[in-house]
């Protein structure tokens, strides 16, 4: 054999050794870990410390909503100085729309002012028909959380009045005003609302 023809077997032989050692050298790509509670396709957003508590909130939340923000609001983490944990709703299956009732500043409404109470109205995502949940109202740490009416429509809003919290909501085919103790939450009244027909 010639020199020319060694050093052809040489390079040969040197390529079959080496490459299996650079692909088995590459860097691989590690899948991403399943979340142990929330899954692979849903997240914790917003981590945020609750004014004037010792509790922190994050939302649950899933990236298909389409909406601006790009994701829709399943549940709500709230987590305290000890490190308990617990949840606004039971599960992930409902989209919530949230309203936050905040205290009156000087001049009206502040958005920098104390919120006082949440509601959130859970719509269950399977209910592609109906469009109608559930709605909660509770305090901004998550400690104390009631489910104040069933098979509601949409929510029109949510404010502090002289009379306690109001709240305007729809449910079948009706307008309802309800207010509420701003500090125990209790029902103080419930009435429906004879809206005018416009012309």
């Amino acid at each position: 054999m010639t020199v020319g023809g060694r050093q052809h077997l040489w390079r040969t032989a040197a390529l079959v050794v080496v490459c299996p050692l650079a692909l088995s050298c590459r860097p691989q790509q590690r899948p991403r870990p399943e979340h142990a509670v929330v899954g692979p396709k849903l997240s914790l957003r917003g981590f945020e410390a609750v004014r004037d508590t010792d509790v922190l909130k994050a939302s649950l939340a899933d990236d298909t909503g389409g909406y601006s923000s790009g994701y829709r609001t399943r549940n709500v983490l709230f987590v305290d100085a000890t490190g308990k944990a617990w949840w606004l709703l039971p599960d992930d299956d409902h989209v919530l729309e949230e309203h936050v009732v905040r205290k009156p500043g000087a001049s009206g409404y502040d958005p920098e002012s104390p919120a006082l109470a949440v509601l959130a109205l859970a719509r269950p995502i399977a209910d592609d028909v109906a469009k109608v949940g559930d709605l909660y109202l509770f305090d901004p740490s998550g400690r104390r959380i009631q489910r104040i009416a069933e098979q509601v429509n949409d929510v029109h809003g949510a404010a502090m009045a002289p009379t306690g919290i109001a709240i305007l909501y729809e449910r079948g085919g009706g307008y309802f005003l309800e207010h509420y103790d701003p500090s125990s939450h209790a029902k103080v009244s419930a009435v429906p609302v004879d809206v005018p027909k416009l012309n």
